[in-house]
């Protein structure tokens, strides 16, 4: 009875340790001078997407969040609530990157974006994109749940 309580109370702790430690993932690689995968939580609906990583104090190295947005469309961000600095890499339906915002200022209500459309935004922390040297026109795989 007691080893059943405790598992019960452990396994209630661990649902409550933040939505980024039991978020599910997909591997997003970019094909990048090397390539590099992030491990992306998916935001595809309008709450997520306004959610985005507000209140995180911190991201893994390799985490992300891959924003899915139903059809290309000029995309804007901004940092509202947002507690790290992101670099933002905006990607087209082909899944080739159009542009990154690098280093975007954290709780900050400035509009980010880059010239053209794009379907998927990738943040990621930041100053990552130029440590990987991640530019405009390289291809990004990952599918989508």
């Amino acid at each position: 009875m007691t080893r059943r309580i405790a598992i019960a109370l452990f396994a209630g702790l661990t649902a409550c340790a933040g939505a980024d430690e039991e978020a599910v993932r997909i591997p997003v690689t970019i094909a990048a001078a090397e390539p590099v995968t992030f491990y992306a939580e998916i935001a595809d609906d309008p709450f997520e997407r306004q959610e985005g990583l507000m209140g995180r104090a911190s991201m893994d190295a390799d985490h992300g969040m891959l924003f899915v947005f139903p059809d290309e469309d000029q995309r804007s961000f901004w940092m509202k609530d947002t507690l790290i600095p992101l670099d933002m890499i905006f990607i087209r339906a082909d899944r080739t990157i159009l542009g990154i915002v690098e280093d975007a200022e954290p709780n900050t209500t400035v509009r980010r974006s880059v010239p053209g459309e794009s379907q998927f935004v990738l943040e990621i922390n930041g100053g990552m994109a130029r440590s990987f040297m991640i530019d405009p026109g390289q291809a990004v795989t990952f599918t989508v749940p």
